[in-house]
């Protein structure tokens, strides 16, 4: 009887949370049309930088953005590496097993930023996008703030429209695409170019933004 009665709440339990992202994503969607419609006389306060620390949902002053660059051959020469996105930026690589039987490099590098930082990196990550491109590489970009943030107004106030989102215990996982950003990646029939993902809430938690997805464990 017990175990029935536990079953039939965690059902209920998940029915619920189930609806609350159908609910945040119908407003979601309604606000974005909204927001369209008066794009001609009203400027969008975040455009083209669709960042944690300078959102005005985050009360953090810090975040751990990391740059990750990926390789299935690592014979490539990269020479643009040698001017990092902040001092004492300090690169790291590894090689695995890529799917199509070659080695794989893998490039990554962090720092402890603050709004100014962030930026830089940012604008560091949209010079680099095509450069990597051209050498057959992929870029990946992760920003990491210690708390919970509510990742439905974040995304319309950036206007990005979400396109695929999970629901796992206190964890809410939405990819979305946002017009003015690259590059972007297929997911099935899908287009996105943007994944935030958070737990917990203000004050405690994480949050985390991967343009275009996440690629490391969160």
């Amino acid at each position: 009887m017990k175990d029935r009665v536990l079953k039939q709440f965690e059902n209920h339990s998940r029915f619920i949370g189930i609806i609350i992202i159908c609910l945040l994503l119908i407003s979601m969607k309604a606000n974005t049309l909204m927001a369209n419609s008066q794009r001609t006389t009203e400027c969008r306060p975040n455009e083209t930088i669709p960042l944690l620390l300078n959102s005005k949902f985050a009360a953090s002053n810090l975040a751990t953005v990391k740059v990750i660059i990926w390789f299935d051959n690592p014979k490539l020469s990269i020479d643009h590496l040698a001017k990092p996105p902040l001092e004492n930026w300090i690169w790291s690589s590894k090689y695995s097993q890529a799917g199509n039987g070659n080695q794989a490099l893998t490039i990554s590098g962090e720092g402890i930023v603050n709004k100014i930082q962030e930026l830089q990196v940012y604008t560091w990550y949209t010079i680099m996008v095509p450069k990597i491109a051209k050498e057959g590489g992929r870029i990946y970009f992760d920003e990491r703030i210690p708390e919970g943030l509510d990742i439905s107004a974040y995304l319309n106030y950036i206007q990005a429209q979400p396109v695929q989102w999970t629901l796992s215990n206190n964890l809410i996982s939405i990819a979305a695409y946002e017009q003015h950003l690259n590059p972007s990646v297929k997911v099935g029939k899908d287009s996105l170019n943007l994944q935030v993902l958070s737990r917990g809430t203000a004050g405690k938690g994480e949050t985390v933004l991967a343009i275009p997805v996440l690629l490391e464990e969160f």
